[in-house]
């Protein structure tokens, strides 16, 4: 029955691989710089990342990472229209209306999708990738509770960002980010780890580096401030 969601578990590679890149190509920039910089080009495989990573959670029946997806989509295109210069960003209130659609266009989507296929209210399925010879072990609700709020953590990071955003109407990292992000990561890879979800693991994994070296950034910024 569920065959054709296997065969297309590969196609969540892409998701990752555009999570990976935003942070390598933010890192990077930001090495150039001495400083933590924040480049249109993430926000840009953020957004990409976000679609692709909300339309495989959805083939693989994973609701908890598809909202969380459907909200950093938002998220995404709201720095980008906050970053651009040629006419008055949206209002927060239609931004907010943005937020509360993408909750119900996902919601109504697992509905359909679970009167249409499944007829089982099992929104939390265990992904089982091709090259796997037997089906994926059964988990116990525990562990996909720890990995909703391992994820909502680590998706919590955007939220904040977006939060100090709308506050300087422009796009930038605050120090919470960084460190949501790597406790997030940690907790995430852990979550992934238990459940063999390679496509999920890879992308807390590839960020960990940059983390890491954007809070080293910052902290060599602090020390020179402080010195002056």
């Amino acid at each position: 029955m569920d065959e054709w969601r296997s065969f297309l578990y590969p196609l969540g590679f892409l998701s990752s691989l555009a999570f990976g890149a935003r942070f390598i190509i933010q890192w990077l920039q930001s090495e150039k710089a001495h400083k933590i910089v924040v480049p249109r080009l993430f926000w840009q495989v953020s957004l990409l990342g976000n679609l692709l990573l909300l339309v495989h959670s959805f083939i693989q029946v994973q609701f908890h990472i598809c909202i969380v997806q459907s909200f950093n989509a938002v998220i995404s295109w709201r720095n980008l229209n906050l970053m651009q210069t040629v006419k008055p960003p949206l209002s927060f209130q239609k931004v907010c209306a943005l937020l509360i659609g993408s909750a119900i266009a996902t919601s109504s989507a697992f509905l359909l999708q679970d009167w249409w296929l499944m007829r089982e209210l099992d929104w939390f399925r265990v992904p089982t990738a091709p090259w796997q010879s037997i089906s994926a072990p059964s988990v116990s609700l525990f562990w996909h509770a720890l990995g909703s709020i391992a994820f909502v953590l680590f998706s919590s990071r955007f939220w904040i960002q977006w939060w100090f955003a709308e506050k300087a109407r422009t796009s930038y990292f605050p120090s919470s980010f960084w460190w949501l992000s790597l406790v997030g990561a940690l907790l995430s890879i852990v979550y992934f780890l238990r459940i063999n979800d390679s496509v999920n693991l890879l992308g807390p994994l590839v960020g960990l580096v940059p983390y890491i070296r954007n809070l080293m950034l910052q902290s060599q910024l602090q020390t020179r401030m402080d010195e002056k």
